[in-house]
Formats: C-alpha cells, structure tokens, sequence
C-alpha cells in the first residue's frame, strides 16, 4: 500500500486538510462534497441547451494528465 500524505486542498476561503495516498485521491474526497458530476441524459441535454448552456470541452492540461496517471496508480 502506497504511503499517505496529508494534502491541503482549498476551494474559495475554505480549505480542507486531506489524507490521502495520491494528489487525484485528495481532489476528489472533496470534489465529492461539493460537484455533482454525471453522464447527462437527452432530456438534460435538450433543458440546458434550451436554456443556452453551451457544452463545454475540457482541455487535458499537464494538470489533468498527471491527475490520471496518479488516479490509475492507486
């Protein structure tokens, strides 16, 4: 088992301390308390792009990248 750290993962003023094995673990300990995150079905789809949400395209930075090689380490 990998060793744990503590990590400080902060959000606006808050700030969370979080033990966790890998940087992504800690991120999403927390990203779970405060986003949602789902597939959207057709019927959200049609709702938000009626009401003018437009679908946005994530970029895979250096960030993200190392976030999934921590993710699929653990």
């Amino acid at each position: 088992m990998k060793a744990q750290r503590i990590y400080i993962v902060g959000h606006g003023q808050t700030v969370r301390l979080v033990k966790a094995a890998h940087r992504a673990q800690a991120l999403a300990h927390v990203a779970r308390s405060i986003i949602n995150v789902k597939v959207a079905n057709q019927d959200e789809l049609v709702e938000a792009v009626t009401r003018g949400i437009a679908v946005e395209t994530a970029a895979q930075d250096q960030d993200t990248r190392d976030l999934m090689e921590e993710g699929a380490e653990a």
